[in-house]
C-alpha cells in the first residue's frame, strides 16, 4: 500500500505532461523493454529482447510517448486485414509508466495510435487486455472501446490430456 501511495503523491506533484509522440526507429526499440516488463514480469529481459527482435522482422512497430526525453509510454502497432472488419491496426504492449499515469499520456497515445492507423488505411483498431486488468478496461470503455468477444489461447508445446487419452497405445 506504501508504494500506491507514493505512486499517487508523485503523479498528483506533476502538471499535465503534454508528451511528444512518435514512431520507435528500429534502433530505438529496446528502449520500451522497462515498460514491456510492467506487463511481463514473470518473463525475462533477455527473453522480451529475443521476442522483440523477431517481432521487428516481422512488422511490429511501436510508438512512444516521450516527455523530457524521457520514454513514459508505448503502444506496439501490427496491421493487418481480416474478413470481419477490413484493415485493422492491433494496439499491442499499451503501457504508460506507472509514476506518469492520470497525466493524460495515456489518453495522448491512444489518440495519436489511432490518428497514425487512420492514416495507414485502417477501418478498425483492436487490442487485447488482461482479464485481470481493471484499469486498464475502465480506461479503454472511456475510449469508447467495446468488448466484443473473448481472446482465447492454448499452450502448443505440451500435449493436452485429452490428447494423450485419444492417441492410440497411451495409457
Amino acid at each position: 500500500m506504501a508504494i500506491r501511495h507514493a505512486t499517487h503523491e508523485t503523479q498528483q506533484a506533476r502538471p499535465k505532461a503534454r508528451p511528444t509522440i512518435r514512431l520507435l526507429a528500429k534502433n530505438e526499440l529496446t528502449m520500451m523493454l522497462p515498460l514491456i516488463e510492467i506487463l511481463n514480469p514473470d518473463t525475462s529481459r533477455t527473453v522480451l529482447g529475443l521476442r522483440l527482435a523477431e517481432m521487428r522482422e516481422n512488422g511490429y512497430r511501436c510508438a512512444g510517448a516521450f516527455v523530457d526525453r524521457e520514454c513514459v509510454g508505448v503502444a506496439g502497432l501490427w496491421f493487418g486485414t481480416r474478413f470481419w472488419c477490413g484493415r485493422y491496426v492491433d494496439i499491442d504492449n499499451f503501457v504508460v509508466d506507472p509514476s506518469w499515469r492520470n497525466q493524460g499520456i495515456g489518453q495522448a497515445l491512444l489518440d495519436w495510435v489511432e490518428d497514425y492507423a487512420r492514416q495507414e488505411g485502417c477501418e478498425k483498431a483492436v487490442l487485447d487486455a488482461y482479464v485481470t486488468n481493471d484499469r486498464a478496461h475502465a480506461f479503454y470503455i472511456r475510449c469508447n472501446y467495446r468488448i466484443v468477444g473473448f481472446h482465447f489461447d492454448k499452450d502448443l508445446n505440451e500435449p493436452t490430456d485429452a490428447k494423450k487419452k485419444d492417441r492410440p497405445g497411451a495409457s
